[in-house]
């Protein structure tokens, strides 16, 4: 069987290896040509990233792919197949990006500690990057609003698959480098950190631009260069910061000596 058959294309991809499906009947020839599989999965990525997951039909797709509806059912079995493939498709890059320069900066430290500043960049500087398609927008950050904003089972497995073992790594990195943070500390501003690379990436769309009208040019969320700068700098500053029982004994502080006053007001 030549590499080109849809059938192997199928079972490569719609199913684990282990389980080869029967042969289907074979896709129209012109649909054979030219990577409709391909065609479809960028044709899916730019209607879910406009239309969402939820209001994009297939015909959408198909005629953005130029193909039938058939050849979704064949390469993909269904719509919801198709959410998976684009996701998967789309993250791959920048997790694998993400893993790979974080494993070669602990390499490159040779056992010493490392700046929390550091570890930031390689975690968002991969995002920021790949993130863009091959219009300028962010087409994967308006794929990952989705998902966080209605989830389904599919769309979860592919962050449990892809994005939560690397969640982990970060968190054991950045632990060594900040031991006055407890592990539930750093999990917390984690994901705080994921919040405000996600809030800068969807002012920074060309179709937003939000940031960059509000600050009059101030902020140029189109120069990928400063939004790296922009967010080493804010949540190297909050991993740097005290674990939260110091952050609770200053907090009772502040709250009793802004009491101390109105107590002696009353006994006075």
């Amino acid at each position: 069987m030549s590499a080109s058959d849809p059938a192997e294309q199928k079972s490569e991809v719609a199913r684990p290896r282990l389980q080869k499906p029967r042969r289907a009947a074979a896709a129209p020839r012109e649909e054979r040509d030219g990577e409709p599989r391909l065609r479809i999965l960028a044709a899916a990525e730019a209607v879910f990233a406009t239309r969402g997951f939820d209001a994009a039909t297939l015909r959408e797709i198909t005629e953005a792919a130029g193909v039938n509806i058939a050849a979704v059912n064949y390469y993909f079995s269904s719509k919801d197949e198709l959410v998976r493939q684009v996701l998967d498709r789309r993250m791959t890059p920048y997790t694998a990006a993400r893993a790979a320069a974080l494993e070669a900066l602990v390499a490159a430290a040779g056992g010493k500690a490392l700046k929390i500043a550091e570890i930031i960049e390689v975690m968002v500087r991969p995002i920021v990057e790949l993130s863009r398609d091959d219009n300028g927008g962010r087409s994967l950050i308006r794929l990952l609003l989705q998902v966080r904003a209605r989830p389904s089972e599919d769309t979860i497995r592919v962050f449990v698959d892809r994005v939560d073992p690397l969640v982990h790594r970060f968190v054991r990195v950045i632990q060594d480098a900040a031991p006055h943070l407890s592990r539930a500390d750093i999990y917390w501003r984690y994901n705080f950190s994921i919040g405000a690379v996600m809030q800068v990436l969807t002012d920074a769309d060309p179709t937003s631009l939000r940031l960059k009208r509000q600050s009059g040019g101030l902020c140029d969320t189109q120069d990928d260069e400063a939004i790296v700068r922009e967010l080493v700098a804010f949540i190297a500053a909050g991993f740097a910061g005290p674990g939260m029982p110091a952050v609770q004994s200053l907090t009772a502080a502040a709250r009793s000596d802004a009491a101390a006053p109105r107590r002696a007001r009353v006994r006075g």
